[in-house]
């Protein structure tokens, strides 16, 4: 047994995740015979480029957390969901335009604001209608939909959802600094981060052991991973491969 140690810097953790989803079979499957959905995230972002190439990942967002606080972008300058049907992207079509379509081997991809102490992903709502996940989490159980929550460590909260639900919706906010915001738990998703990620990729085990940092490492996570000679190695020359990873685009368009 062989140990690798990295620090991942928020935007490598997003890239390390896009490649990641890119290797497991429920994705792979949907791209061969049926739909893959990646609705609007940063995280999900990484994953329309790593299909599609160039691609302006600021257009794929539609709420952001920026340094005044929880914002959205501007809404005519945001991307449809990449929609991708046996592999083709489908332009301008979002996720409720096929949801009839869906079914088991079908995958949507939606990025988590938060992930709990359980490991549920947590997404903020400001949307008065619970914004994308409100038009699809409902059919999605319906119908055996897969539904994988692309999140970095980094978004990891030491408290459970139900420390806070039920405790305060859009218009519950006494002051806010930030858009005011409901928030609601997603416990029948995949949350997929970069344990899961380097394990679809190399079949190691992966613990965080630390996480921040300073020049340019804020919010940044070092993990501890561990697995057979091959796999380490692999994972090794992966990781430094994507060491370096720019900082998600600057962001022009926020409300």
């Amino acid at each position: 047994m062989k140990k690798l140690l990295v620090t991942l810097t928020v935007a490598e953790s997003k890239r390390l995740i896009a490649k990641g989803l890119l290797a497991t079979e429920a994705v792979q499957k949907a791209l061969k015979s049926g739909y893959l959905c990646v609705t609007l995230g940063t995280t999900s972002a990484y994953l329309v480029e790593e299909l599609l190439g160039n691609y302006d990942k600021t257009k794929h967002i539609a709420g952001l957390v920026v340094p005044k606080g929880l914002s959205v972008t501007e809404r005519d300058s945001r991307s449809s969901d990449a929609i991708f049907h046996k592999g083709k992207h489908v332009k301008g079509k979002k996720v409720i335009d096929v949801l009839d379509e869906l079914g088991p081997s079908d995958v949507i991809i939606k990025s988590a604001n938060a992930l709990d102490a359980n490991y549920v992903p947590i997404v903020l709502l400001a949307s008065r209608t619970g914004g994308t996940v409100g038009t699809f989490m409902s059919p999605a159980a319906a119908r055996n939909i897969t539904v994988i929550m692309p999140i970095g460590l980094e978004k990891s909260i030491p408290v459970l959802y139900d420390d806070f639900s039920g405790q305060f919706g859009m218009d519950d906010w006494d002051y806010s600094i930030g858009t005011p915001v409901g928030a609601i738990s997603i416990p029948g998703a995949n949350a997929f981060t970069e344990i899961e990620a380097l394990d679809a990729l190399f079949e190691v085990s992966v613990i965080p052991i630390s996480a921040g940092g300073i020049n340019g490492a804020e919010g940044s996570v070092t993990l501890f991973i561990s697995g057979e000679e091959d796999n380490i190695g692999e994972a090794f020359e992966f990781l430094k491969g994507i060491k370096g990873e720019p900082p998600f685009p600057h962001v022009e368009h926020v409300k």
